[in-house]
């Protein structure tokens, strides 16, 4: 049995969006609101309205990362405060530590993206972290957003760098479900997958036609139709793929890669979308499409994106290094194995390998 979630119960997207929050607050009774965010974040001070006289807002400053411990914080001073409604403003982490603050509360909730990094905002899930950034799992929610709102303008002044890896992140959407689309029956594909698959077409279209060009946009400081269309692909057609296709279209092996690769202290600087973008070549390798590989290399090498593991601070030369990806990435219960293909460790291993031979000239020791 699957089960579908579209997205929040409102989206709005535009320069100004911002300034529905008083009214919001106002029709839905909202009294006191706790707001969460990155002292990076507060870069969106400027575009806040003023609120009300008669909503009081608790301020709290995320730590950074999306933990069982934060999460425990945020929610006990959300209890002690008894506030109406949680909004997370910032990046994914901070949009995922208050969708799991919210879950099974009382709070409404609320998510301001200030990144185009990836779906976070769209997405009925939290991933979950140490407190040193290694990966722990994922949770999908029964709840969606009740408000969710994207000013362009914040996004277009923010670090290009997760702007780069935002675009990663959401070529994963096909690369990451195709396989799995293309082995199923005819008779199989309901309403929510053929929603589901095709939004996931259209990011890989979206972002290989205009990627580069919403990249050149950005730095002129520019919200172009252009940027915004890559902006909301990354936000809003990314989260529709998983979020129409369930666990037929969130992830597979391009996130296990990135979930092996945060274990080595070396990758903790790169940045999700960056990790999974490298996890798209290994995938593509152990499917073996490696034509398709090679296609996405130049445009990789023109963002910035990582093509071996030494853009990961990683010496792919090392054998042990290599297998212990590998052993991490085709683990018992990872997400690799919806793949109806051979996914153990030395299948993956041979994959990295591949990636590694493509993109460098040298065989792996």
């Amino acid at each position: 049995m699957m089960f579908s979630q579209c997205g929040p119960q409102r989206f709005i997207s535009t320069n100004d969006a911002y300034d529905y929050l008083p009214t919001y607050f106002e029709e839905g009774g909202v009294k006191k609101v706790l707001l969460l965010h990155g002292e990076k974040s507060w870069a969106a001070k400027p575009y806040m309205p003023e609120m009300p006289a008669s909503v009081e807002i608790v301020d709290v400053p995320f730590n950074g990362e999306c933990s069982y411990e934060e999460i425990a914080r945020v929610k006990d001073i959300a209890t002690q405060n008894q506030v109406d409604m949680v909004i997370g403003l910032g990046g994914g982490k901070c949009l995922d530590t208050v969708k799991s603050v919210t879950q099974g509360t009382h709070f409404k909730l609320g998510l301001i993206p200030t990144l185009a990094s990836n779906c976070a905002p769209w997405s009925a899930l939290s991933v979950h972290y140490h407190e040193n950034g290694e990966h722990i799992n994922h949770e999908i929610y029964q709840e969606t957003a009740d408000l969710v709102l994207l000013n362009p303008q914040v996004i277009v002044n923010s670090p290009i760098n997760y702007f780069v890896a935002g675009i990663g992140d959401t070529l994963a959407k096909y690369y990451e479900s195709e396989m799995i689309f293309e082995n199923m029956k005819p008779e199989q594909f309901n309403a929510q997958l053929t929603i589901s698959r095709a939004m996931a077409q259209a990011c890989r279209d979206d972002l290989l036609e205009n990627s580069e060009q919403a990249i050149a946009d950005m730095k002129k400081g520019e919200v172009t139709p252009v940027f915004r269309k890559v902006v909301e692909t990354v936000i809003v057609t990314s989260g529709l793929v998983g979020g129409w296709g369930d666990y037929f279209a969130r992830a597979t092996g391009a996130h296990s890669v990135h979930d092996a690769l945060t274990a080595f202290s070396e990758t903790r600087d790169s940045l999700h979308g960056e990790r999974v973008a490298y996890g798209i070549l290994v995938l593509l390798a152990l499917e073996n499409r490696e034509d398709e590989l090679a296609e996405l290399l130049p445009l990789y090498r023109s963002m910035g994106l990582p093509v071996n593991l030494e853009d990961l601070n990683l010496d792919g030369t090392d054998q042990e290094v290599v297998a212990q990806i590998a052993r991490d990435t085709s683990a018992e219960g990872t997400q690799i194995h919806f793949l109806p293909i051979d996914t153990g460790a030395s299948a993956v291993e041979k994959a990295i390998i591949c990636v590694e031979e493509i993109t460098t000239g040298e065989a792996v020791a």
